[in-house]
């Protein structure tokens, strides 16, 4: 996986943001809440406590070193995503951000109150926040640079689920309307929200998601849309006269039934670009065209159906086997034959 330190951004570049961290940042990053964010692991910074040298007190301390060592849900805990350039979703390029490079950071809460975020900068940068609410965070990576007579817009946004069931779920968790934010930026897509998903649902192969574009708080048509999946399949689509364009994720992947894991999670990428006559003003000059590139991240499980099947294969096996194996049983039962002693009396 290659780094790249980008001097500039450049109009034909894709940077969008991503939950999956570098291999150097593996070991320092674990999985939290039902979208499994990437959260820094945090080291135990208070003054560790001398015990007794007897065997229930190294025991004990030895329970609580490895219990703060990770940060739990409802505690500080710094979330990241790390910033790609591409299409390229199996093989990524992580990049990083100089100052000389016009860029712009936002994170919305659920409740529509901006949050503190930061870009980290590092041998691998990431942008670094916290979730302290119940709900979607928007986060915003804002690109800006000018060619010519077009200033190039380029928007990496990231929708992020904070839950977890450690909240209790004594009523129904209805996931919050989506919300989408003009004053940030013009140009912008949202994921529309199923009637039935609260903050537990999460997307599966085979479904059909809606993603609704949006131009100065109206609906935009005729936007480009461009799906690219981990196993490098990619298609184009185009939005309605109601903004709004369906994806379905197939199923791009195949593995034997001893290797199906439900909760391995499949990344893809959605970017869009739209280009608008619109006089915009930028550094002191003014731009009669503006090219907005905007890209979101998330991921999807495999098809339900696919367990559900094994399930019921499963079952049916099963029963077939006890079946015949009863019904061989009763059949040798019944062949056999009572044993029978005679006795002769030759006089």
């Amino acid at each position: 996986m290659a780094l790249f330190l980008i001097q500039s951004i450049y109009a034909q570049e894709i940077i969008w943001l991503s939950n999956t961290p570098p291999a150097s940042m593996k070991d320092n990053v674990r999985a939290s809440g039902m979208h499994r964010l990437s959260a820094l692991k945090k080291g135990d910074t208070k003054k560790k406590k001398v015990y007794k040298t007897n065997a229930d007190s190294t025991k004990k301390f030895k329970r609580k070193k490895k219990k703060s060592s990770y940060s739990s849900y409802g505690a500080v805990t710094n979330y990241v995503q790390w910033i790609r350039k591409g299409n390229s979703i199996q093989k990524p390029a992580y990049i990083c951000i100089d100052d000389s490079t016009d860029y712009q950071l936002k994170l919305i809460s659920p409740t529509g109150n901006e949050e503190k975020i930061e870009l980290v900068k590092s041998k691998n940068c990431y942008l670094k926040f916290e979730l302290n609410e119940e709900g979607y965070y928007n986060a915003y990576l804002i690109i800006k640079k000018a060619i010519g007579d077009t200033l190039y817009i380029n928007i990496a946004k990231a929708e992020l689920l904070s839950h977890s069931c450690r909240n209790g779920h004594h009523k129904k968790l209805e996931a919050r309307p989506v919300m989408h934010y003009p004053e940030i930026t013009e140009f912008e897509i949202i994921r529309e929200r199923h009637p039935w998903e609260d903050f537990h649902y999460f997307s599966s192969s085979g479904e059909k998601e809606s993603y609704k574009a949006f131009y100065k708080d109206k609906v935009a048509e005729n936007v480009k849309i461009t799906l690219y999946t981990e196993k490098g399949w990619s298609k184009t689509m185009h939005t309605d006269k109601n903004g709004k364009v369906n994806v379905q994720f197939l199923q791009d992947y195949f593995s034997k039934w001893q290797e199906l894991n439900k909760r391995k999670i499949h990344y893809y990428m959605l970017a869009a670009e739209y280009t608008v006559q619109d006089t915009n003003e930028y550094k002191g000059k003014t731009y009669p065209y503006v090219h907005y590139t905007l890209t979101m991240s998330d991921g999807y499980r495999p098809a339900r159906t696919m367990y559900t099947s094994m399930v019921w294969g499963l079952i049916v096996f099963l029963t077939v086997t006890i079946v015949s194996i009863a019904g061989i049983f009763i059949y040798k039962e019944r062949r056999k034959k009572p044993y029978k002693e005679l006795k002769f009396d030759e006089h």
